[in-house]
């Protein structure tokens, strides 16, 4: 089918856009609540601002100079994180910061999106189902991103790193045989994996299966959380007027925790439509998808996509006690100028891959 490519600019996926701004105007309320409208929010104005204005010059871009040019792109946010053990900056005791002037930005964040346009290419360029002799590609490909992730620690985007090139392979197609042994590889190398986990990290997991084992302590975040989302009720609080929120019960209410202001304030029916509006994203970016121009824009529109439902249910499955605590931000709603950033990256290749679509 002849591919039909937009020189406009307004040539854009109107409903996707809709309901990303939708997205944006509800965080900015909700943490607009959650700081009182503090410097916080102001930055994150400011990030929102920037995020949009690199979504539009991105889109722009011809998706096929992308391509030619992705593994160096790849590379390049690799460099930033190996330069995050030389000269990054320590938070929380983790070290996934660079400061950059003014800013800082948390390079794990864009090696998602880097991973995207690299692991495109060599799905695109594999002829049929991978085998066990032909995982190796991208397993050398995927490797250094994860366990340069998992290092500083920031073990909940590894996780998503991992989640999201196994989601993409899986899609391109794996041989059974192969999918059996890795499976088994997997379920072996568990114990070990745990083993080598911060004791932190540990607790959060300990967390996750018996938070009242561990109530003052690591499973202190899980149960406030619960409290809140069970103070909004059917129709929630209102606007500023959550308890746990106001009288700083919630912990991280402005980044990681940010949905349970929101569900103490919009009740069950706010957070149920807020639910179905982040389902409408990832769907919206998959009906771009499959009207990709060819397989490079599909598998770049599909990486967006898994990107965005990985981070809506590992955040809010954190935030209800249905998932460990892992540090994973909600797009577009938690504070955080990489977490926009990339977000709004994401969107502009979506809108690209949008502007050259089949006829």
């Amino acid at each position: 089918m002849k591919a039909k490519v937009s020189g406009k600019s307004w040539d854009l996926p109107l409903p996707f856009l809709f309901v990303l701004c939708f997205i944006m105007v509800v965080g900015l309320v909700t943490l607009f609540s959650a700081t009182g409208g503090s410097r916080i929010f102001r930055r994150q104005v400011f990030w929102n601002l920037i995020g949009i204005t690199l979504m539009f010059s991105l889109s722009l871009v011809d998706l096929r100079k992308l391509e030619r040019y992705c593994h160096f792109v790849y590379l390049l946010v690799l460099l930033l994180l190996l330069v995050v053990f030389i000269r990054g900056k320590t938070a929380m005791g983790a070290q996934r910061w660079l400061h950059l002037g003014f800013f800082r930005i948390q390079p794990s964040e864009l090696a998602k999106l880097a991973l995207v346009l690299a692991l495109a290419r060599i799905l695109v360029n594999q002829k049929g189902k991978f085998s066990l002799g032909s995982l190796w590609k991208p397993g050398v490909l995927v490797a250094p991103a994860f366990l340069l992730t998992l290092l500083q620690p920031d073990l909940g985007t590894a996780l998503i790193i991992l989640a999201l090139s196994t989601a993409l392979v899986l899609l391109k197609g794996v041989e059974t045989r192969s999918t059996v042994v890795v499976a088994l590889v997997v379920l072996v190398a568990m114990p070990f994996a745990w083993q080598h986990l911060k004791p932190y990290q540990k607790k959060r997991i300990m967390a996750f299966i018996n938070p009242q084992a561990v109530a003052t302590s690591a499973g202190y975040h899980v149960i406030q959380s619960q409290t809140a989302i069970g103070s909004g009720r059917i129709w929630g609080k209102g606007f500023s007027k959550g308890s746990q929120t106001r009288l700083q019960f919630v912990p991280e209410k402005h980044t990681d925790f940010i949905f349970s202001v929101f569900a103490e304030e919009r009740g069950f029916v706010g957070s149920v439509l807020l639910i179905v509006i982040y389902f409408f994203l990832v769907v919206l970016a998959l009906s771009v998808a499959v009207k990709a121009r060819d397989a490079y824009g599909f598998y770049v529109a599909t990486g967006v996509a898994i990107i965005y439902g990985l981070h809506f249910t590992i955040n809010v499955g954190m935030t209800m006690g249905l998932l460990p605590v892992v540090g994973v931000p909600l797009p577009l709603m938690s504070y955080g100028g990489s977490s926009v950033i990339t977000t709004y990256l994401g969107a502009g290749l979506i809108m690209a891959v949008y502007r050259m679509r089949r006829g």
